[in-house]
């Protein structure tokens, strides 16, 4: 693939930046700011210069990260995704070429003050000559503007300069007020605002650089000072020129004047000098539509290489090395624009969209440093982040307000032909996702994983472990060391794994193969010295989150073993969606650099991760022969039946333990100092993940996020999958509760082939039948069943939920088994439901639960019970087919144990 020529340097850049700024704007619109605002309009171009900064910081830490043609909309491409790439591709593109228009009416009211030539044919005639000179090569054109930009930089210099000369001695008391002449702000703060979203078109150029970003040498160190330095100058040269106006002549007549630097240059230099003026105006004007060509050619050839539009426009001529379809397409567009477009009213709304495009450009800065990607690795970065982009935001969007309703119309309408284009073209030819929707919930990924049927889900090792490495952990080896625990000798898989930006070529070396080879040789000699099974893989992927997610479907992994990550400042963990809909436990470790453990620390809370954290701490006591410590949290004005149930709770879950542990009830109104104060005493602290509230875990820290942090000790925290629970069975209790079963069912708590079309039907379903097994209120059993519901998806896969409920006050556990006519939908994410185990019980028996669990579980997986109860006709027959699997399994069991004893003989 044919790349452009880095061959611009620092003052190529410069002067780039600077033509691209001096265009119609300076010779027209300080005349029409005057009528808005009056003699604050000098002001105004300041006030839009410092809105403009964010965005041009954002575009020079972008363009190190990514230097590549098209500018703000590839950051946005690359961020946003392809549907928001192709309206601002597009969108950018037709904002240039119509400011390239509009510098061409503009060049040709000064050029009649000096010729009286045909004005359309001369401006179709200039810029055919600027399409063949940008067809030459960015070369050449670096070379002309370069020399253009100078001598009308010096000939508005000189302007200025005179120009105060004249004031200072003709009004020497007047200059003592800095500001202007009375009224400052005639027309009040919101004709202000106003003429600064009128001005603020005038900077726009200065971000052009990024879209040539791919042609300039050392960009790390070019590019941001090249649009830092230029965007000074330029504030600097037009306030001058506006300050000059608003002393020289009446507001009112200024704000009338079509050709104000001509009038001012007559008015202080004379007839001549009013002629050399002009001519600076006209060559000023060319240079701005030189550079507004060369960059909007850009957006074209940008978009087609990353297959949004026909890829005639990428293709680069390799004798002038340049894009030249592109080129020639958006000169052949200007002449069009000229010929039959209202352009003056046409580039108003182009410019809206420009306001746009440098909010989106400051979204996507955010967006990317916040999402962890570990291709994004800018050489420069924007200071005061990320209130620099926070505060371009809040101003773009004041912007766009005080424009009015041309803001509507410009995005409206940029919207729709850019939504066309994909959905014409783009939409088959770049399936793939932004930054941004990576870091959403993730539907696509779910829909398109392959999920294990059953019979495979029973041959894959039940502790199957996968550690991925991303490289940024502070031991990859301790990571390892957890996850070959978790595994208790069975197979575990360690990634390393990179991600790439979607347009990347995967084939390109872009991984350290030294530094992968010592970290296999690192992995594999802890795989023998721990005599765990570990295959070692290196993956480069484009989206990395759906990468882990099918490979968790795939290998039917039981445990994902990853390291916490440090929060960002605005996205808590751009990993968040990964950790809660992974199919698998998931552990987070934090590593404090301790490494010996021996003493553990587990808090524990009745819910979906008690079960998996008492049995991970277990394992880790066992392995480390540490000293285990249970403990839950209790307000400082809990009741004594309130901590004798606690003590209790934890009695039943230490009964679950092979090692010996002891508990600890903590009463604190202040939960996480507290538990950092007390992980002081211990080498590793466990307990469980927050309850998901997507939007919240996403931006808002929970009290597990800040003990994450604060502790002083190794943190491990524990998430069982929240869409299906049948992956953590095997991490609840030793104790296989079969037995149970059968126990605590009978015929009035059985209800078999009932016509239910809903969730929350069926809830009312199982709520009346507990209430006639149990003295608790149908409302009151609902409302337990619904809040354990947010906590976890009680859908164990196969068709098969098992929902739970506690109330206090009840004497026990009891059970309710229900099967439906049909399969009903049972979450968000579409999975189906035919046949529901319900249990309620009080909040201090979650013993019986969890051993109701393994057993039932025992029973799917090891038996036909599903089938035969979906064949089940009545409430009897379901009691029957649970009777019969209990004797299947213990006729199994015997088989296999004789067998066994056979082998041994």
């Amino acid at each position: 693939m044919h790349k452009l020529e880095r061959s611009l340097d620092l003052p190529a850049v410069i002067a780039f930046a600077v033509g691209a700024m001096l265009g119609g704007e300076i010779f027209v619109l300080p005349a029409i700011a005057a009528g808005v605002t009056g003699p604050s309009m000098w002001l105004a171009f300041v006030a839009a210069a410092v809105l403009v900064l964010p965005a041009a910081l954002s575009q020079s830490e972008l363009a190190t990260a990514i230097p590549g043609s098209g500018g703000s909309y590839l950051y946005i491409e690359r961020c946003l995704g392809p549907v928001a790439g192709t309206i601002a591709g597009l969108g950018l593109w037709l904002s240039l070429m119509l400011k390239c228009a509009f510098a061409m009416v503009v060049l040709i009211t000064y050029l009649r003050l000096i010729l009286d030539v045909p004005g359309q044919l001369v401006a179709i005639a200039l810029v055919a000559g600027l399409t063949g000179l940008n067809v030459l090569g960015v070369r050449k054109v670096g070379r002309f503007q370069s020399m253009i930009v100078l001598a009308c930089v010096l000939c508005l210099t000189g302007l200025v300069l005179v120009g105060v000369a004249q004031v200072s001695a003709h009004d020497q008391g007047s200059l003592s007020k800095v500001f202007g002449p009375d009224p400052f702000l005639s027309a009040g703060p919101a004709g202000f605002l106003s003429a600064v979203g009128l001005v603020f078109v005038s900077y726009a150029g200065v971000t052009k650089v990024a879209a040539i970003a791919e042609e300039v040498k050392n960009e790390s160190r070019n590019i941001p000072l090249g649009i830092l330095l230029s965007l000074v100058f330029m504030c600097i040269l037009y306030a001058s020129v506006s300050w000059v106006l608003v002393w020289t002549y009446d507001v009112a007549a200024l704000a009338v004047d079509q050709a104000p630097i001509a009038s001012l240059a007559n008015h202080l230099l004379g007839e001549y000098g009013e002629v050399v003026i002009n001519i600076a105006a006209v060559v000023a004007l060319i240079s701005m539509a030189n550079a507004g060509l060369l960059a909007a050619s850009r957006f074209p050839f940008a978009m087609s290489r990353d297959r949004l539009i026909p890829s005639i426009f990428g293709t680069i001529n390799t004798r002038f090395v340049s894009p030249v379809t592109s080129v020639i397409v958006t000169g052949l567009a200007i002449v069009l624009a000229l010929s039959f477009l209202d352009v003056v009213r046409i580039v108003k709304l182009a410019s809206v969209f420009m306001i746009a495009a440098f909010m989106a450009v400051n979204a996507s800065l955010l967006i990317l440093r916040e999402s962890g990607v570990q291709w994004y690795k800018p050489r420069f970065r924007s200071p005061l982040y990320p209130y620099i982009q926070i505060m371009g935001l809040l101003t773009g969007f004041a912007l766009l307000w005080a424009v009015g309703s041309v803001t509507l119309e410009g995005i409206g309408a940029a919207t729709a032909v850019g939504g066309l284009v994909y959905l014409g073209y783009g939409r088959r030819h770049a399936p793939r996702n932004g930054v941004l929707r990576q870091l959403m919930g993730r539907s696509d990924i779910i829909a398109d994983a392959p999920t294990p049927p059953p019979t495979e889900r029973a041959e894959v090792p039940a502790a199957h472990t996968v550690v991925p490495l991303f490289g940024s952990e502070a031991s990859p080896e301790a990571l390892v060391h957890l996850g070959a625990t978790l595994a208790e000798r069975h197979d575990m898989e360690v990634l390393k794994i990179s991600d790439l930006p979607d347009q990347t070529i995967l084939d390109e070396d872009l991984v350290e193969g030294d530094r992968i080879s010592s970290l296999q040789r690192r992995v594999l000699g802890l795989a023998d010295e721990r005599r765990v099974p570990i295959r070692f893989h290196s993956l480069v992927s484009r989206d990395m989150r759906k990468t882990l997610y099918e490979y968790a479907n795939r290998t039917n992994s039981l445990w994902f073993v990853m390291s916490w990550r440090e929060p960002g400042l605005i996205i808590r963990d751009p990993y968040q969606w990964l950790y809660t809909h992974l199919p698998c436990n998931v552990a987070l470790f934090k590593d404090a650099g301790i490494r010996t453990y021996r003493q553990l620390l587990a808090v524990l809370e009745p819910g979906p991760h008690d079960a998996l954290i008492v049995r991970t701490v277990d394992q880790l006591a066992s392995l480390y022969r540490a000293r285990v410590t249970l403990a839950r949290v209790l307000p400082m004005n809990a009741t004594a039946d309130e901590r004798a149930q606690s003590s209790e709770y934890l009695s039943q879950m230490q009964r679950l333990c092979r090692e010996a542990t002891s508990t600890e009830v903590i009463a604190t109104d202040d939960w996480v100092p507290q538990l950092s104060k007390a992980s002081a005493r211990f080498d590793m602290l466990v307990f469980g993940a927050p309850p998901d509230r997507p939007f919240r875990a996403t931006f808002l820290r929970s009290k597990e996020d800040r003990l994450m942090e604060e502790a002083h000790c190794a943190v491990v925290r524990l998430k069982t999958p929240q869409k299906e629970m049948h992956r953590a069975v095997s991490t609840a209790p030793r104790h296989d509760g079969v037995g149970d079963i059968a126990s605590l069912l009978d015929a009035t708590a059985a209800r078999a082939k009932l016509e239910i079309t809903r969730k929350d039907q069926l809830f009312t379903v199982i709520s009346e039948t507990f209430a006639q097994i149990s003295p608790a209120p149908v409302v009151a059993i609902s409302m337990a069943f619904e809040a354990r519901e947010q906590q976890q998806n009680t859908a164990m896969g196969d068709g098969v939920a098992m929902p739970h409920g506690t109330l206090p006050g009840l004497d026990c556990t009891r059970m309710v088994l229900v099967t439906l006519a049909r399969p009903i939908s049972y979450s968000s994410s579409g999975v189906k439901v035919e046949v529901c185990i319900a249990t309620l019980g009080p909040p201090t028996d979650r013993e019986t639960h969890l051993r109701l669990i393994a057993g039932m579980s025992r029973l799917i997986l090891k038996t036909d019970l599903l089938a035969w109860l979906r064949a089940a006709p009545d409430a009897n027959a379901l009691l029957a087919a649970v009777r019969k699997a209990v004797a299947q399994l213990a006729d199994r069991t015997e088989t296999g144990a004789t067998r066994r004893e056979g082998d041994g003989a």
